[in-house]
């Protein structure tokens, strides 16, 4: 089980930067997916993403590495 494992997370960004609807897109296992989403859940505010010079909400994938090392 050794190896660099990727969980993809999906979450939304609102206009003041909070994050929601955070969810893992892949489960590669050893725990992997509840990790990322805990990490991310836990992170301090986002930069929203501008449109026209405005704050909007918008959906982020954010990609996380794990290397794991049996023993």
């Amino acid at each position: 089980a050794t190896g660099i494992y990727t969980v993809v997370v999906s979450f939304v960004v609102d206009k003041d930067g909070n994050i929601s609807d955070v969810v893992a897109l892949n489960d590669p296992g050893f725990g992997t997916a509840e990790e990322a989403v805990r990490v991310i859940k836990k992170s301090k505010q986002w930069t929203p993403a501008l449109q026209n010079g405005t704050n909007v909400k918008y959906r982020q994938k954010q990609s996380i590495t794990f290397m794991v090392s049996e023993g």
